[in-house]
């Protein structure tokens, strides 16, 4: 079903996966009167476990926004939670102009729908055997709001990322030009960063305190054998290589656009390369450019 699949991309961990699974297929089974009553108690249990995953207690209540609601017995609330899941501790304001995000109509979506999923819970004269289409008009609003909430979540991510990419582009240069790259060091005698290219920028945390940041990119590299003089007396060799390279930064939820690198999280990928130096089936020419340079490797 769309709907499952649509969901199931949202799912944190197998046990919600199977959790979400578990309850549509408790729904298909059309002969079985509870088959509503069923379907609403694994949804509740599968919002409840979404909950604990990534809006636990313990970080909602360090968070600036948060105000303990008295009626409730850890003063937390579904609108507590709601919140967490969308912009974690980054500030109501701040969310609702910058981000440009509706808090208060994702969280009214929600709850209202998973209440009224609620009352099928419990097993009465007037909740079971409900006609078909009014079953797939709960069953529908409750998976919207779900799949609401989190693409709110996801949104408030990208546009946190559109917002920093210049800042994340230079912050990664800097780095890469500033720290001395061992794992390129290892593949090559001497090496010349050309290039340093940005591919993408995600968001892998909001916390409470603080918003985390992954960068994804490319370094444009020139790799060279041997001295300068072993090169022009055709002793050496010089290659052009890239290689994936990541960085994380992170920042105050007070301030989410002002990031900072994380250190020595800067990470080159070379293992392409010695794939590349191990591979039997290349053309002729890479494989005799291959050959020498292991062979210059091991004459200097």
């Amino acid at each position: 079903m769309k709907v499952v699949d649509d969901l199931i991309l949202y799912m944190r961990t197998d046990f919600q996966r199977k959790l979400l699974i578990a309850a549509f297929q408790s729904l298909q089974d059309f002969k079985n009167a509870l088959r509503l009553n069923n379907f609403s108690t694994n949804f509740r249990e599968l919002v409840r476990d979404i909950f604990q995953h990534i809006a636990p207690d313990e970080e909602i209540k360090k968070c600036t926004w948060y105000v303990p609601d008295v009626n409730a017995k850890t003063g937390v609330t579904r609108n507590h939670r709601v919140s967490f899941v969308i912009h974690g501790g980054i500030p109501m304001q701040y969310v609702k102009e910058q981000l440009n995000i509706d808090i208060v109509a994702e969280r009214k979506s929600l709850i209202a729908a998973v209440d009224t999923l609620n009352k099928f819970t419990h097993v009465t004269p007037k909740t079971i055997e409900l006609p078909p289409e009014e079953v797939d008009g709960y069953v529908k609003s409750a998976c919207d709001a779900l799949k609401n909430m989190m693409e709110s979540a996801d949104a408030a991510r990208k546009i946190l990322c559109n917002a920093i990419e210049a800042q994340v582009h230079e912050e990664v240069v800097y780095a890469v030009f500033r720290e001395t790259v061992m794992a390129i060091d290892e593949v090559a005698t001497h090496h010349t960063i050309e290039n340093v290219m940005l591919e993408q920028t995600e968001v892998i945390d909001i916390g409470a305190l603080e918003v985390r940041f992954k960068a994804y990119g490319t370094i444009e590299t020139i790799l060279q054998w041997g001295s300068n003089s072993d090169v022009r007396n055709d002793q050496g060799a010089v290659m052009d290589e890239s290689f994936p390279v990541t960085l994380e930064f992170v920042s105050s939820v007070n301030e989410p656009a002002e990031i900072e690198a994380i250190e020595n999280s800067l990470s080159v990928n070379t293992s392409g390369w010695y794939d590349a130096t191990s591979d039997h089936e290349q053309g002729p020419n890479s494989s005799a450019m291959l050959d020498q340079f292991e062979a210059v490797k091991h004459s200097v």
